[in-house]
Formats: structure tokens, C-alpha cells, sequence
């Protein structure tokens, strides 16, 4: 029996997503047989360690003069590209050159307005590194900005950790959020004076994805991306017919 349900309700729930009420009687003709209702929540709980890493940057030239603006930042790719690959072992396809953009930036008059006539252009290009070695990740990060030292201008950004098998994942944790509401509700029933009846609906709550031990919980969901140990959350509702 218990064996036979969690598949059923995996399956269920993920065709629906939200909430399935099962088309058995109404509450009226319920309470006219003395019959009734029992909800319980089922929980599961499991660490993950993130298996992609993702860092971003960017990198800013400016000059009065066009092609120097640009031969500069085309310098400056080169040597953010060397950095990586010598000191952190960045491969190319773990490095991908981002969009660039040019700004045009105009002189302003002693009212501080601003004029038609061009003061210098700012180049930028993004830049992003991504690598299953989440460790790598980590130290580019911290070590990225030593690139500044050979006078090249760049933005780092906080790198991001995710963990890229979530989807087979939450299918596994319902099961178990729904195998363990079951056991709850069996031990209610065992102890007390009711009977238990067959599913009236099932309720699939927000995963929250937080770092390790952390408590933190959010109506909308929670999904960090600031860590590499983190915990997955899964809450399952399911209302019973009890008599």
C-alpha cells in the first residue's frame, strides 16, 4: 500500500502542480454521514553541494579617442584571459567573452548642463566564467581583482553556485514529503478513534533552497545561489477522508 501511493501521488501532483481534490463527495453529504477530515503535512530534508559555479565581471576602457578606447580593451581582454588560464587553470570553455557596449560622453558647461560636444567614449565588455569545479569558482573570485595591479579596469560580481540535477531532485523529495505525511497520519489514527479514508487532496508546498542550516523560510520560496553546501525543503499537505 504505502509503496503503491507515493508513485501515484508523484505523478499526480506533478501533472497538476498546485492542488488535485479528489471527486468523492461533497463536505454536506460528509458531515450528514458523520464522516470527516484529517490534513497533515509530510516534510523531507536533504543537503546538496552545488555542481556549476558562474562568475561574472566586466571590463571598462575610456578615451577622447575611439580606436585607442577600443585597442586598450582589447588589450585588457588579453590579459584578464592570461590571468585566468595561468594562474587558475581557466580553460576556454570555461570562458566566455559577454556583450559589449559603447557610451558616448559629452561635455558639460559651467551650469552643469550638458553640451553636443563629446568629452570620451567608455567601452565594456562582459565577461563570464563557469565551471562545474565550484572550488575554481571561488578562488577566481577572490583572486580576479589582482588583475587590477597590471592597470586593467574591471567589476567583479558575486559569483552564483547552483545545483543542476533540482528537477529529478523535487520529484524524489514530494515522494518523500508524501511518505512521511502518511506515516504521521497512520500514527494519529492508530492511537485515536477514527478510520482512515482514501486521499482528498494534496497540497505541494514552495521548496526552499537555502544554505546549510540555515532557517530561513519564504512564501514565495527561497533558492540560493550565494552558496556552495546547501539544504532543499519540500512540504507536502494531504487532507484526508477519516470516519
Amino acid at each position: 500500500m504505502k509503496k503503491a501511493i507515493v508513485p501515484i501521488l508523484v505523478s499526480i501532483i506533478l501533472a497538476i502542480t498546485i492542488v488535485l481534490v479528489a471527486n468523492i463527495a461533497s463536505d454536506t453529504a460528509l458531515n450528514l454521514q458523520k464522516k470527516g477530515f484529517l490534513r497533515v503535512k509530510g516534510f523531507a530534508k536533504q543537503a546538496i553541494t552545488s555542481d556549476m559555479g558562474f562568475l561574472e565581471a566586466t571590463i571598462t576602457t575610456e578615451s577622447s579617442n575611439l580606436k585607442t578606447c577600443y585597442k586598450k580593451l582589447a588589450e585588457d581582454r588579453e590579459k584578464v584571459k592570461k590571468f585566468l588560464k595561468e594562474k587558475y587553470s581557466v580553460t576556454d570553455k570555461e570562458y566566455e567573452l559577454r556583450h559589449a557596449c559603447i557610451r558616448n560622453i559629452y561635455k558639460r558647461n559651467a551650469k552643469g548642463h550638458t553640451t553636443t560636444k563629446l568629452d570620451k567614449y567608455i567601452l565594456t565588455q562582459d565577461l563570464r566564467v563557469e565551471s562545474p569545479d565550484v572550488h575554481k569558482i571561488t578562488k577566481v573570485a577572490s583572486g580576479l581583482i589582482d588583475i587590477l595591479g597590471e592597470g586593467v579596469k574591471i567589476t567583479i560580481q558575486r559569483p552564483e553556485y547552483i545545483y543542476t540535477k533540482l528537477d529529478d531532485l523535487k520529484v524524489e523529495m514530494i515522494g518523500r514529503a508524501s511518505t512521511n505525511a502518511r506515516e504521521r497520519v497512520k500514527a494519529v489514527t492508530q492511537k485515536g478513534k477514527v478510520r482512515l479514508g482514501p486521499i482528498a487532496a494534496v497540497r505541494v508546498g514552495i521548496f526552499q533552497i537555502t544554505p546549510a542550516y540555515s532557517t530561513a523560510i519564504s512564501d514565495y520560496g527561497i533558492n540560493d545561489t550565494t552558496t556552495i553546501e546547501k539544504e532543499i525543503k519540500s512540504v507536502v499537505e494531504i487532507k484526508y477522508f477519516v470516519r
